[in-house]
């Protein structure tokens, strides 16, 4: 009897050991921390590779419902330069106080600015010198006047290698009347061969504003004549001047170019 005590008791105590033990087992742990940290580099590390693969970031596309205008940056000297679909570029001059628009088929740059030296590695100024001249000879432009360039740059556009090309400069603070500005030009000497002051006059925009408009030419050498036409804007914050050149031979091709340029001037606070 006691004998059968002492087996019962002893199934027992080893039962109660199984279950006991089955309740401090360790739950199973399915990324230990060392798993976790190996996953984790090898997904930063594939990222790394897809990203070198391809620079352009995947982004859900969204359809915007209308669509979005550039955002400028505006330049130290208080410039902006957006590039648009159309192939136009909007000018703004903050301190002028303007803007206006450059057609297709032109290359405008200012000067110091990024699309000034990304000009020096596009294909039409690599193969054309006269270009890469133009670009060199403003780079030490004054940037407080002299506000933008822009170069022709359509096929057929260097005729004997002159370019053609249009300025927009703004003299702050200047504000004498177009008067005494068209005085100014006329006394002013001009160190140019077979010089001649086509003409000028005071004529009036599309929308009335009233200019003055001075033409002139020169010999730039035996074969080749220099056209060039100013036109000035006089405005509450100074002067504003928009001069073009080109090959006289040229001109009845790029001129309509020139006057869409100047009859898009428009004042930003009229």
């Amino acid at each position: 009897m006691k004998q059968n005590c002492r087996s019962l008791a002893l199934i027992g105590f080893v039962f109660v050991f199984m279950i006991v033990g089955c309740r401090n087992q360790p739950a199973p742990v399915s990324n230990p921390p060392a798993v976790e940290t190996s996953l984790a580099s090898t997904a930063k590390a594939f990222a790394k590779q897809t990203e070198a693969a391809n620079p352009f970031t995947a982004t859900p596309s969204i359809t915007p419902s209308i669509t979005p205008t550039p955002t400028p940056k505006i330049s130290l000297n208080g410039t902006s330069l957006i590039f648009r679909e159309d192939q136009s570029a909007l000018f703004v001059d903050y301190q002028a106080g303007i803007q206006l628009v450059i057609p297709a088929g032109w290359m405008p740059v200012r000067v110091s600015e990024n699309e000034y030296y990304q000009a020096f590695t596009t294909d039409v100024v690599l193969a054309n010198p006269a270009l890469n001249d133009r670009l060199t000879q403003i780079q030490d432009a004054d940037l407080d006047t002299f506000r933008l360039d822009a170069m022709y740059i359509r096929d057929g556009h260097i005729p004997n290698g002159v370019i053609s090309d249009i300025d927009v400069l703004f003299y702050a603070g200047d504000t004498r009347s177009l008067e005494k500005w068209r005085q100014t030009e006329a006394n002013s000497r001009k160190p140019f061969k077979n010089f001649k002051l086509v003409t000028t006059g005071y004529p009036r925009l599309a929308d009335g504003t009233r200019v003055l408009m001075i033409e002139e030419t020169w010999s730039k050498d035996a074969s080749n004549t220099i056209f060039h036409r100013r036109i000035l804007f006089s405005l509450p914050s100074g002067t504003l001047a928009l001069d073009f050149y080109t090959n006289k031979v040229f001109k009845d091709t790029v001129l309509p170019d020139f006057e869409q340029v100047v009859n898009s001037v428009t004042l930003l606070n009229p």
